[in-house]
Formats: C-alpha cells, sequence, structure tokens
C-alpha cells in the first residue's frame, strides 16, 4: 500500500499499518528533514496517542500560560504538571518518519507525486515527477489541505477557513525567562482567532491566525501588534510564514473503495484552537485497522474509517467548532475564567492533558450545556456574518 504525504497523520498511518505485516511504501514531495510552518506544540493528550516518547524532539515543556485580552492586564496561570510539549516540525516529522522506518515502512523523500488514478482492477497507480509508477490495492492521502490525493480521486476538499501567519524570533543566548515554560495568548484583536508566543530551544515562536475572509488583509499588522505588545521588535522575525487551515464539512467523506484520506487532507484542525496535530494522529491511527481488514479481505472497502471519524472524531471537532463561534463572539469573559475562575482553568487544562473531551468540559459546566450549544452557536454565527460579512 502506498501513503503519501510524511507529515505526522501519513507516517503515523504508514507505520501503524507497517506493524501489521503489510508492506508499505511513503512518499513525500519535499527531502527530510524539511520545515513546516506550525506552531508546534504537541499536547500531552496528543503525545499520549503514541507507543514511544517524543522526549528527544522536546524542546521546551509547558505548564502555563500568559493570557490577556487584547492590550489588557495579563494573567498568568499554571497547571503545575505538563500540558504541552513545544517541538519544530523538521525535528517532529524527522522523528515520526524514523519511527515509521523501524516498524518497516519503505520511506522516499522528494517524490513528489503527480497522478494518481484507479485503475479496471480496483487498484491505485501513484505516479511521481520523477517518472516512478507505483501500483497498490490501497494509497492514503496525507499531503495536506488541496493534496494531490483527495483531488485526484474526487474527495471534496475541506473549505480554508483560517488563515495564520507566524515568524521566529531567534534567542542565541536562549529563550528570556519570561518566556520558557509557558504559552502566551492573546485574544480580541482578531476575527475568529488568537495571536501567540510560544517557546522553543533556541528561538520563540510568534503567531496571528483567524478567520481567512476576514484576515486577509489584516495578519501582518495583527502579527506586529502582537510582536509590540510583548517587546519584540517585527524586525527582528525570521522565516515569516503563512498558511491556511482547513476545515471539514460535516458528513464529507474521507474514504471510498481502497482509498482515504487523513489529516489535513481530510480538513481535521480544530477549528477552537487551530491545532491539526493531535486529529491527524487520531486519524492516521483509526485508519490502520481498516486498512488492514481490508487487505485481509475481511471489508470490501475502507468505509469503517469514515465511520469512525463521523462518530468518535467528527462530534468533538463540532463541539470545537460550536465553541469557536460563541467564545469570538465576545472573548472578554471567557479568558477572564480561564485567569480568575480556578475551575474553569483546571478543565481546560484537563482538556490538553487528555483527560477530558470537548463535551465532556461543556456538559461539566451544567447539564443544560450541551442541548444549548447548538442553538447558541447558531446564534454567534449570525452574529458574526453581521459584524463580518464577507466570512
Amino acid at each position: 500500500m502506498i501513503v503519501v504525504g510524511a507529515g505526522p497523520a501519513g507516517s503515523t498511518a504508514a507505520r501503524e499499518i507497517a506493524q501489521g505485516g503489510a508492506r508499505v511504501l511513503l512518499l513525500d514531495r519535499a527531502r527530510f528533514p524539511r520545515d513546516k510552518p506550525c506552531g508546534g506544540g504537541i499536547t500531552i493528550r496528543t503525545a499520549a496517542l503514541l507507543p514511544f516518547s517524543l522526549d528527544p524532539v522536546v524542546e521546551d515543556v509547558v505548564t502555563g500560560a500568559r493570557l490577556r485580552v487584547r492590550g489588557g492586564r495579563e494573567v498568568t496561570r499554571d497547571a503545575g504538571r505538563p500540558i504541552t510539549y513545544m517541538t519544530q516540525r523538521r525535528h517532529l516529522d524527522q522523528f515520526l518518519v524514523e519511527r515509521a522506518q523501524e516498524a518497516g515502512v519503505d520511506f522516499r523523500d522528494g517524490q513528489a507525486v503527480r497522478r494518481v488514478h484507479r485503475r479496471p482492477d480496483g487498484c491505485y497507480e501513484v505516479r511521481t515527477g520523477s517518472g516512478d509508477a507505483h501500483v497498490a490495492r490501497v494509497v492514503i492521502g496525507a499531503d495536506g489541505a488541496n493534496g494531490v490525493v483527495a483531488t485526484a480521486l474526487g474527495y471534496e476538499h475541506a473549505p480554508e477557513s483560517a488563515l495564520a501567519l507566524e515568524g521566529n524570533l531567534p534567542c542565541p543566548n536562549g529563550v528570556p525567562e519570561a518566556f520558557q515554560h509557558r504559552v502566551v495568548l492573546n485574544f480580541g484583536h482578531l476575527p475568529g482567532g488568537y495571536g501567540w508566543v510560544f517557546p522553543k530551544g533556541d528561538h520563540v515562536n510568534v503567531g496571528v491566525g483567524g478567520w481567512k475572509p476576514a484576515m486577509a488583509k489584516r495578519l501582518r499588522p495583527a502579527l506586529h501588534r502582537i510582536c509590540r505588545l510583548y517587546d519584540i521588535d517585527p524586525s527582528d522575525l525570521r522565516d515569516l510564514r503563512g498558511h491556511h487551515l482547513p476545515m471539514q464539512r460535516p458528513g464529507a467523506l474521507t474514504a471510498a473503495g481502497g482509498s482515504a484520506v487523513v489529516g489535513d487532507a481530510a480538513g481535521l484542525v480544530d477549528p477552537l484552537s487551530g491545532e491539526g496535530i493531535h486529529a491527524a494522529i487520531v486519524s492516521g491511527r483509526a485508519v490502520a485497522p481498516e486498512v488492514r481488514r481490508y487487505l485481509d479481505g475481511e471489508a470490501s472497502t475502507l468505509s469503517g474509517y469514515h465511520e469512525a471519524v463521523q462518530h468518535e472524531l467528527l462530534p468533538e471537532l463540532e463541539a470545537s467548532r460550536a465553541l469557536m463561534e460563541i467564545f469570538h463572539v465576545a472573548p472578554g469573559p471567557f479568558v477572564w475564567g480561564l485567569q480568575h475562575w480556578g475551575f474553569a482553568w483546571k478543565q481546560g487544562c484537563r482538556l490538553l492533558r487528555g483527560e477530558a473531551g470537548y463535551r465532556d468540559i461543556v456538559g461539566s459546566f451544567t447539564p443544560l450545556a450541551m442541548p444549548l450549544l447548538k442553538p447558541a452557536a447558531s446564534l454567534a454565527r449570525r452574529r458574526h456574518a453581521r459584524a463580518f460579512p464577507e466570512r
């Protein structure tokens, strides 16, 4: 079988399928190690999904957050234990690929896939820019938003709902103490998003993100505003990059025949946080048993993976989407709760540590919260439509 794309979703799917005894070819257009625009935060709940430690690529262990609404008073909260690991995608993705190779995966980088089609015999032919042709019974698209696999096989591309811009501030003398072991989160400046400062080994990552239509002309000014707020000179930022965040439409197909899409290729990004690594690894794990069943003749398609996404992952993402809509009507009260209400802060930490999901968190405040979540989100969406008609 063939996996196209060696990010966290692709390498996880390849590794888990290979561990079941299948021959797996993993292709990526880039030469590894390569960087990707990404904040690089790995929550504890995400790390717990992997059967090995991420310690070799962890550059900072986050145990707290500095929270602020626009230029208001900042409050620092500490969890007392790790909630997120900070890494760089060039190191993380290389590390995950190496674990896949140890499981027997044949990894070939620098192989841009140009064409994918299903043959009359039901197998898939994958052609690369170098002229190679590979044939397999199964092909998995893990090549990101608007990927070649999804396009070639007729999958619906997830709408690019959000846009982000980030850069790195070099810290040759070490990351300043004020940024160590804490994430900086700033809300209220950006429609549908936030600004951040994330600590790494020899730099801090500074970024902003929000709804794509509302942010197109505001990203760079918003990034400069966040920099100045935290005493960072915007001209000192390096490796400035923008990227899109695809978010799946509920019900969109993620598997057909012997093919499937995972991670960003399936639009599996958390709407509230904009984080995609968790869903990437969840979907990579979820597709593996269905591939094994298909290859063993126990299933005629990979539809079991689609059902797993719809019933296990999508409800959490839909709850996140609803919370995102409500949160951005008036972020102030919600951030105040995280700043000053111990229960709210504790619930947020439980989410990051994997001790509870979005639906659990919502239900913990009152039994009426979940039934009211969708109606409240619908009202919030209409308000957003009036405030940001371009959205």
